[in-house]
């Protein structure tokens, strides 16, 4: 076939391949160029295969477009991206507004440590009332200086070699907006479901003896269960918050169950962070 001047015509020799056979591999060269198009938006992610939601399920930069082709970028947890679908108890994020996360995190690194930018995270960690950022620990005295009030970084308990800075940050999930919790903010209480229920598991493995504080005399069978008993003995004030909603941020079953917890109530706070105050 001959295209001139937009029309076509028979050309005077036998065709090579068949039109449905030309067609086809049309419409896979198209498909391969919009793939390609596809992973040079996603590749404009600063954060990809580093940002973790509260699971430890990676959130991979995705997009999507709006109105007259605008572009929206996303992290979006894998077990979504998978078709799974959270459930009514589920309060995790699993999904955030890429540009505006970011924007956060650029600003708050700027303060504390104007020589770094974004890529001096190792790891980010999405929770419901704040957000963990895990970087190199030679980075803790700088940023330790900057801090400033509801913000904590310490070395990480888990690798020394990382610190561990705790923002909060608090992701909102409709429309993927992103706000900042004030210092002294009123947001009202915050209850974590899973937290509830690992405290009131973990007070179901323990006895109580006659001055009414929690008793262990066997321990239990699982390793599971033997990590989880340590929330029983977990600070009074720590406890209440829990139920309260009230909880420090970052505060996490996961959290709670990665490491040994102090015996003293005052070092357990000075780990985790004090209960938030609900203002009236």
């Amino acid at each position: 076939m001959i295209t001139h001047k937009g029309k076509t015509h028979p050309g005077l020799h036998k065709a090579i391949v068949e039109p449905s056979l030309f067609e086809a591999v049309q419409e896979k060269l198209d498909a391969n160029a919009r793939r390609r198009e596809s992973n040079d938006r996603v590749a404009n992610a600063p954060l990809a295969s580093r940002i973790f939601d509260i699971d430890g399920q990676p959130m991979s930069p995705t997009f999507s477009y709006g109105k007259q082709g605008k572009l929206y970028r996303y992290y979006v947890s894998a077990p979504l991206q998978q078709g799974n679908r959270s459930t009514s108890d589920d309060d995790a994020v699993r999904r955030i507004s890429a540009p505006a996360f970011e924007a956060i995190l650029e600003q708050v690194l700027r303060r504390l440590n104007p020589v770094e930018d974004i890529n001096c995270i190792e790891r980010v960690e999405v929770h419901a009332d704040a957000v963990h950022l895990l970087a190199p620990v030679r980075l803790l005295p700088v940023m330790r200086s900057g801090t400033e009030d509801g913000e904590r970084v310490d070395q990480d308990p888990v690798d020394p070699k990382r610190l561990r800075l705790i923002l909060p940050v608090r992701v909102i999930s409709r429309s993927g907006r992103v706000t900042i919790i004030p210092a002294a903010g009123d947001l009202g209480p915050r209850p974590d479901k899973a937290l509830i229920r690992a405290l009131r598991a973990a007070h179901t493995l323990v006895e109580w003896n006659a001055a009414g504080m929690p008793t262990l005399t066997i321990a239990p069978a699982s390793s599971h269960k033997r990590s989880l008993v340590h929330l029983a003995f977990l600070a009074p004030d720590l406890q209440r918050a829990i139920l309260e909603g009230r909880q420090p941020p970052g505060l996490t079953v996961k959290r709670l169950m990665q490491g040994p917890l102090p015996a003293r109530w005052a070092d357990q706070i000075q780990l985790f962070g004090a209960p938030q105050a609900l203002h009236t």
